[in-house]
């Protein structure tokens, strides 16, 4: 039997090996511990490997074309961050580039170098520890499936103002984003670390928690280690019962995106030059624009990924740090369902910043046609990634340690 603790509550549970499809859910929080599935690191080293190769082919060819009143404008892929860059806008430049390129990029690299070794029976690579922890670092914050629903939903809004057609590397794109999903995916983060730097499971009472046993839970490799360590002996990240200042630091961030969120709902998102005639759109007028055009599905993504999301989340948390000062605070298995939907569903309003990406590199036709960033698309990415880092730095054990608290006393 392994002993593991639950990230999400802090439990410790004797874990049974598990045969290929079965998974390990926590009997407290219902947190998804483990799974198992067949020949998984194989599986994933090869999709990496096919992502990898997608990702360069849709650098090298079209990626869209637009063309209205006799002249047409090809679209890169890199265009859609170099064209932000040359209208001033070089902060959202680098996270479109980031986002969609360079953290999955620099993903895939690190599956395969720290794959392959264990597939091909070779030694490890130099620094493997540190090219493993790259894979789950990074992964909230590679977001190639959000960035082809934002393509979508660009598309639908110029289909009226001209024809449009999808060149080699969207194709190329489409399949890199297939690739790279199953690719993390297989990747089970606990049965991936026992693997390639095995470590004996800890010397603890399951049904209590890590931290009254003086043990701390890794967020990187799932290791549970003595707290006074200081840093995992397996992939070295600093240890601590609770994330620092948890509530402090989420506040902080949760103060900072509702500054952000009325300008980002207020001002322009782009500003529209059509012969001579300027025209603003916002988020919302964005929306409704679309629901007066008949786009019914493009509007409700629109509103739901931009409007409603960014919302919900920003409530959500806010009522999760309230609660949990709160004593006797009721439902801890529901408030950590919501802690695990909000961390989740952030990074999907991005949507709206792509579709401004695209729509600035592929609509640049002089004084025929061209859209520009507004001030909006900065406030708003901004709101997105703030409200991220805000879900990370809220520890959800703190829900539990409540419910313990209230139950000694």
């Amino acid at each position: 039997m392994n002993r593991v603790s639950c990230p999400d509550c802090d439990l410790i549970i004797e874990l049974p090996a598990l045969r290929d499809g079965q998974r390990a859910f926590c009997p407290r929080c219902n947190h998804l511990l483990t799974h198992r599935a067949h020949r998984a690191l194989e599986r994933s080293a090869a999709f990496a490997m096919a992502a990898l190769i997608f990702l360069i082919l849709s650098n090298l060819y079209p990626f869209l074309s637009f063309e209205a009143s006799g002249r047409e404008q090809v679209m890169t892929l890199l265009q859609s961050a170099q064209e932000l860059y040359k209208t001033g806008s070089q902060v959202l430049s680098f996270f479109v580039l980031a986002f969609i390129i360079i953290f999955p990029g620099l993903i895939l690299i690190s599956q395969l170098l720290v794959l392959m070794p264990i597939v091909l029976k070779k030694r490890p690579v130099i620094g493997c520890r540190l090219w493993a922890r790259f894979i789950f670092t990074l992964g909230p914050w590679s977001m190639a499936e959000v960035f082809i629903l934002g393509v979508l939903a660009s598309l639908t809004k110029i289909a009226s103002m001209a024809t449009i057609v999808l060149g080699l590397s969207f194709w190329a794109y489409v399949a890199f984003s297939l690739c790279f999903l199953i690719a993390v995916t297989r990747l089970d983060r606990y049965q991936f670390w026992r693997i390639i730097l095995p470590f004996p499971s800890p010397q603890a009472t399951s049904g209590q928690t890590a931290a009254t046993q003086g043990l701390a839970h890794c967020h990187i490799c799932t290791l549970t280690s003595p707290e006074h360590l200081n840093h995992c002996p397996r992939c070295g990240a600093t240890l601590h019962y609770r994330t620092p200042q948890s509530l402090q630091r989420t506040l902080a961030c949760l103060i900072t995106a509702v500054v952000l969120y009325l300008p980002a709902n207020v001002l322009p998102i782009t500003h529209t030059d059509q012969f001579g005639n300027n025209t603003d759109s916002t988020i919302i007028g964005s929306a409704i624009m679309m629901w007066h055009h008949g786009s019914y599905p493009v509007s409700l993504i629109i509103f739901i990924a931009s409007i409603l999301i960014p919302l919900a989340k920003l409530l959500g948390l806010f009522w999760l740090c309230w609660s949990v000062n709160r004593p006797n605070s009721p439902l801890p298995r529901q408030r950590t369902s919501l802690y695990r939907i909000t961390e989740f569903v952030g990074r999907w309003s991005m949507v709206d910043v792509f579709v401004v990406a695209i729509l600035v590199a592929l609509v640049q036709l002089g004084g025929i046609l061209s859209i520009r960033p507004g001030p909006a698309a900065l406030a708003f990415s901004g709101v997105v990634i703030i409200t991220m880092f805000a879900a990370e730095s809220f520890d959800p054990r703190l829900i539990w340690d409540k419910i313990e608290e209230s139950s000694r006393d």
